[in-house]
């Protein structure tokens, strides 16, 4: 069933789940990203991601055991992020990074981590920290968010354009668009990513 399927996702590794021809969206992310600069670089990317009814239904009853009012207390919050988050350090959270059209290492710290409830969706905030500090006046910085097995279809939310934030950001800007450099899904998607150059 979807529900036993898509509870067990970001709690099981993706290796279960990739690699078959017939693997298409299960789980639906709308994401909103924020690039944080420091001295002029890029050091981290802020997120916040929003679920689809029904995986937010599923986690929120197998998982948080929460009943979709009020904030999430310490204990939930914990067992969201032990239970329905932390798994995706090994999958770099979907983060993708090229600097200069070279790949980027993606860090595995991941520093405050919100679950919250919008509407009936369940959201999560999450800052991840890249380990090196990446420069986009030496050339462009792309980031893509995506799974590469196709099983979770993540995506930008509309009306949510790329930020940048943090000194040295002025000046600098980002863009949203295909990407044709990095398909997925057997090469039959073209995910979306964002560009950021100054």
């Amino acid at each position: 069933m979807l529900h036993a399927r898509a509870s067990a996702l970001l709690a099981l590794p993706f290796c279960l789940l990739a690699g078959s021809a017939h693997s298409h969206p299960h789980v639906w992310v709308d994401y909103d990203l924020t690039a944080v600069f420091e001295q002029g670089r890029i050091v981290a990317l802020r997120q916040d991601w929003s679920f689809d009814e029904d995986f937010s239904a599923s986690v929120l009853t197998d998982v948080a055991k929460h009943h979709g009012k009020g904030a999430f207390s310490p204990a939930e919050i914990a067992n969201l992020k032990k239970s329905a988050f932390s798994n995706l350090r090994n999958y770099d959270y979907f983060n993708h990074v090229w600097a200069s059209d070279k790949p980027v290492a993606v860090g595995k710290e991941v520093k405050d981590f919100e679950p919250r409830l919008d509407g009936d969706r369940l959201a999560y905030r999450f800052t991840v920290v890249l380990p090196q500090p990446v420069d986009p006046h030496a050339g462009p910085v792309r980031i893509g968010i995506w799974d590469d097995t196709y099983y979770v279809d993540v995506g930008p939310a509309k009306g949510h354009p790329p930020h940048l934030e943090g000194p040295g950001a002025e000046g600098c800007k980002a863009s949203i668009g295909e990407d044709k450099k990095h398909p997925i899904y057997f090469g039959s998607v073209f995910p979306p990513s964002v560009q950021i150059s100054c």
